[in-house]
Protein backbone atom coordinates (compact mmCIF):
# COMPACT_ATOMS: atom_id res chain seq x y z
CA UNK A 1 0.00 0.00 0.00
CA UNK A 2 1.36 3.40 -1.00
CA UNK A 3 0.54 5.70 1.91
CA UNK A 4 1.82 8.72 0.03
CA UNK A 5 -1.04 8.31 -2.43
CA UNK A 6 -3.47 7.68 0.43
CA UNK A 7 -2.41 10.92 2.11
CA UNK A 8 -2.84 12.72 -1.20
CA UNK A 9 -6.35 11.29 -1.51
CA UNK A 10 -7.18 12.43 2.04
CA UNK A 11 -5.96 15.94 1.28
CA UNK A 12 -8.02 16.13 -1.92
CA UNK A 13 -11.16 14.85 -0.22
CA UNK A 14 -10.75 17.38 2.61
CA UNK A 15 -10.31 20.12 0.01
CA UNK A 16 -13.46 19.05 -1.81
CA UNK A 17 -15.42 18.89 1.44
CA UNK A 18 -14.16 22.34 2.48
CA UNK A 19 -15.34 23.94 -0.79
CA UNK A 20 -18.80 22.40 -0.46
CA UNK A 21 -19.12 23.36 3.20
CA UNK A 22 -18.00 26.90 2.45
CA UNK A 23 -20.59 27.19 -0.34
CA UNK A 24 -23.41 25.87 1.86
CA UNK A 25 -22.54 28.14 4.81
CA UNK A 26 -21.82 31.37 2.93
CA UNK A 27 -23.84 31.30 -0.29
CA UNK A 28 -27.64 31.32 -0.61
CA UNK A 29 -29.02 28.50 -2.78
CA UNK A 30 -30.21 30.90 -5.47
CA UNK A 31 -26.71 32.38 -5.79
CA UNK A 32 -24.70 29.13 -5.67
CA UNK A 33 -22.69 28.39 -8.80
CA UNK A 34 -22.68 25.09 -10.62
CA UNK A 35 -19.01 25.66 -11.37
CA UNK A 36 -18.13 25.21 -7.70
CA UNK A 37 -19.76 21.79 -7.65
CA UNK A 38 -18.15 20.83 -10.97
CA UNK A 39 -14.69 21.78 -9.70
CA UNK A 40 -15.31 19.80 -6.51
CA UNK A 41 -16.24 16.76 -8.57
CA UNK A 42 -12.94 17.03 -10.42
CA UNK A 43 -11.13 17.13 -7.08
CA UNK A 44 -12.96 13.98 -5.96
CA UNK A 45 -11.96 12.25 -9.21
CA UNK A 46 -8.33 13.09 -8.49
CA UNK A 47 -8.73 11.62 -5.00
CA UNK A 48 -10.15 8.41 -6.48
CA UNK A 49 -7.18 8.20 -8.84
CA UNK A 50 -4.80 8.60 -5.91
CA UNK A 51 -6.54 5.77 -4.03
CA UNK A 52 -6.41 3.58 -7.14
CA UNK A 53 -2.71 4.33 -7.53
CA UNK A 54 -2.13 3.39 -3.89
CA UNK A 55 -3.52 -0.08 -4.57
CA UNK A 56 -2.27 -0.60 -8.12
CA UNK A 57 0.59 1.70 -9.10
CA UNK A 58 -0.03 3.07 -12.62
CA UNK A 59 2.84 1.41 -14.46
CA UNK A 60 3.12 2.28 -18.13
CA UNK A 61 6.03 0.02 -19.02
CA UNK A 62 3.77 -2.14 -21.20
CA UNK A 63 2.39 0.83 -23.12
CA UNK A 64 3.98 1.24 -26.59
CA UNK A 65 6.42 4.14 -26.50
CA UNK A 66 5.09 5.57 -29.75
CA UNK A 67 1.67 6.02 -28.12
CA UNK A 68 3.18 7.82 -25.13
CA UNK A 69 5.15 10.07 -27.46
CA UNK A 70 2.01 10.82 -29.45
CA UNK A 71 0.11 11.64 -26.26
CA UNK A 72 2.82 14.04 -25.12
CA UNK A 73 2.89 15.69 -28.54
CA UNK A 74 -0.88 16.25 -28.34
CA UNK A 75 -0.56 17.97 -24.98
CA UNK A 76 -1.76 15.15 -22.74
CA UNK A 77 0.03 15.58 -19.35
CA UNK A 78 1.67 12.21 -18.76
CA UNK A 79 2.86 13.28 -15.30
CA UNK A 80 -0.76 13.78 -14.23
CA UNK A 81 -1.77 10.97 -11.87
CA UNK A 82 -5.31 10.71 -13.20
CA UNK A 83 -3.99 10.47 -16.75
CA UNK A 84 -1.47 7.79 -15.77
CA UNK A 85 -4.15 5.74 -14.02
CA UNK A 86 -6.40 6.01 -17.08
CA UNK A 87 -3.61 4.90 -19.43
CA UNK A 88 -2.50 1.97 -17.27
CA UNK A 89 -6.05 0.72 -16.69
CA UNK A 90 -7.14 0.69 -20.35
CA UNK A 91 -6.14 -1.35 -23.39
CA UNK A 92 -3.45 0.21 -25.63
CA UNK A 93 -5.92 0.16 -28.53
CA UNK A 94 -8.24 2.41 -26.51
CA UNK A 95 -5.35 4.80 -25.94
CA UNK A 96 -4.55 4.74 -29.65
CA UNK A 97 -8.20 5.37 -30.50
CA UNK A 98 -8.63 8.43 -28.29
CA UNK A 99 -5.29 9.88 -29.41
CA UNK A 100 -6.31 9.49 -33.05
CA UNK A 101 -9.61 11.19 -32.29
CA UNK A 102 -7.89 14.11 -30.55
CA UNK A 103 -5.41 14.44 -33.40
CA UNK A 104 -8.18 14.54 -36.01
CA UNK A 105 -10.21 17.09 -34.03
CA UNK A 106 -7.30 19.09 -32.65
CA UNK A 107 -8.84 22.40 -33.65
CA UNK A 108 -12.14 21.64 -31.92
CA UNK A 109 -10.96 20.15 -28.62
CA UNK A 110 -9.83 22.83 -26.18
CA UNK A 111 -9.65 20.87 -22.89
CA UNK A 112 -7.71 17.88 -24.13
CA UNK A 113 -6.97 16.40 -20.72
CA UNK A 114 -10.64 16.32 -19.76
CA UNK A 115 -11.63 15.01 -23.19
CA UNK A 116 -8.97 12.30 -22.92
CA UNK A 117 -10.16 11.12 -19.50
CA UNK A 118 -13.79 10.92 -20.60
CA UNK A 119 -13.32 9.31 -24.02
CA UNK A 120 -10.63 6.69 -23.35
CA UNK A 121 -13.09 4.35 -21.61
CA UNK A 122 -15.55 4.74 -24.50
CA UNK A 123 -13.09 3.57 -27.13
CA UNK A 124 -13.53 -0.01 -28.43
CA UNK A 125 -10.86 -2.61 -27.78
CA UNK A 126 -9.30 -3.73 -31.06
CA UNK A 127 -6.22 -5.72 -32.14
CA UNK A 128 -3.16 -3.54 -32.50
CA UNK A 129 -1.10 -3.36 -35.68
CA UNK A 130 -1.86 -2.78 -39.34
CA UNK A 131 -4.87 -4.56 -40.81
CA UNK A 132 -3.11 -5.14 -44.14
CA UNK A 133 0.50 -6.16 -44.78
CA UNK A 134 2.88 -3.22 -44.89
CA UNK A 135 4.39 -2.95 -48.37
CA UNK A 136 7.77 -1.27 -48.65
CA UNK A 137 10.00 -0.38 -51.59
CA UNK A 138 12.17 -3.41 -50.80
CA UNK A 139 9.28 -5.71 -51.73
CA UNK A 140 9.55 -4.54 -55.34
CA UNK A 141 13.31 -5.06 -55.67
CA UNK A 142 14.73 -8.21 -57.25
CA UNK A 143 17.39 -10.06 -55.25
CA UNK A 144 20.94 -9.08 -56.09
CA UNK A 145 22.13 -12.68 -56.56
CA UNK A 146 20.57 -14.65 -59.46
CA UNK A 147 18.41 -17.62 -58.55
CA UNK A 148 20.18 -20.92 -59.16
CA UNK A 149 18.84 -23.39 -61.73
CA UNK A 150 18.76 -26.06 -59.02
CA UNK A 151 16.38 -23.93 -56.96
CA UNK A 152 14.19 -23.30 -60.01
CA UNK A 153 14.06 -27.05 -60.78
CA UNK A 154 13.01 -27.84 -57.20
CA UNK A 155 10.21 -25.31 -57.41
CA UNK A 156 9.04 -26.79 -60.74
CA UNK A 157 8.93 -30.30 -59.28
CA UNK A 158 7.25 -29.21 -56.06
CA UNK A 159 4.40 -27.37 -57.75
CA UNK A 160 4.19 -29.43 -60.96
CA UNK A 161 4.81 -26.39 -63.12
CA UNK A 162 5.86 -28.41 -66.18
CA UNK A 163 2.58 -30.37 -66.13
CA UNK A 164 0.62 -27.17 -65.83
CA UNK A 165 2.47 -25.67 -68.76
CA UNK A 166 1.86 -28.83 -70.82
CA UNK A 167 -1.87 -28.61 -70.13
CA UNK A 168 -1.88 -25.00 -71.23
CA UNK A 169 -0.13 -25.87 -74.49
CA UNK A 170 -2.79 -28.43 -75.42
CA UNK A 171 -5.29 -26.78 -77.74
CA UNK A 172 -9.03 -27.40 -77.43
CA UNK A 173 -8.91 -29.08 -80.85
CA UNK A 174 -6.53 -31.78 -79.63
CA UNK A 175 -8.79 -32.47 -76.67
CA UNK A 176 -11.87 -32.80 -78.89
CA UNK A 177 -9.91 -35.07 -81.24
CA UNK A 178 -9.07 -37.43 -78.38
CA UNK A 179 -12.72 -37.53 -77.35
CA UNK A 180 -13.73 -38.30 -80.95
CA UNK A 181 -11.20 -41.16 -81.19
CA UNK A 182 -12.37 -42.66 -77.92
CA UNK A 183 -15.99 -42.48 -79.07
CA UNK A 184 -15.14 -44.20 -82.37
CA UNK A 185 -13.35 -47.00 -80.53
CA UNK A 186 -16.34 -47.64 -78.31
CA UNK A 187 -19.06 -47.56 -81.00
CA UNK A 188 -18.73 -51.25 -82.25
CA UNK A 189 -18.94 -52.68 -78.75
CA UNK A 190 -21.89 -50.49 -77.91
CA UNK A 191 -23.60 -51.44 -81.17
CA UNK A 192 -23.29 -55.20 -80.60
CA UNK A 193 -24.30 -54.88 -76.98
CA UNK A 194 -27.62 -53.37 -78.05
CA UNK A 195 -28.49 -56.31 -80.40
CA UNK A 196 -29.10 -60.05 -80.08
CA UNK A 197 -25.93 -61.12 -81.88
CA UNK A 198 -26.86 -64.83 -82.23
CA UNK A 199 -30.30 -64.11 -83.68
CA UNK A 200 -29.43 -61.41 -86.14
CA UNK A 201 -25.86 -62.20 -87.17
CA UNK A 202 -26.88 -62.24 -90.87
CA UNK A 203 -27.69 -58.55 -90.61
CA UNK A 204 -24.08 -57.74 -89.91
CA UNK A 205 -22.19 -60.07 -92.29
CA UNK A 206 -22.65 -60.85 -95.99
CA UNK A 207 -23.61 -64.46 -96.70
CA UNK A 208 -20.87 -64.75 -99.34
CA UNK A 209 -18.22 -63.34 -97.05
CA UNK A 210 -15.89 -65.98 -95.72
CA UNK A 211 -15.49 -66.04 -92.04
CA UNK A 212 -11.93 -65.99 -90.73
CA UNK A 213 -12.37 -69.28 -88.83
Amino acid sequence: MDYQQINQAIFLLKTAAYHLENMVQSTPPDRAKNQTVAETMETVKQALSAMSAAINPPLMTDVPQELLSQAAALGIPLDDLEVRVAISSHHPSQLAGVLQEIDQRAGEIKRRRAYFLVRISEMPIEPLGPRVPVVTAADFQWPQEPISQEFIDRIKVKYGIDKLMEKQRQSPNSLFEKIKQAKAALEPSLFFASKDFDADIDEYFDEDEELPF
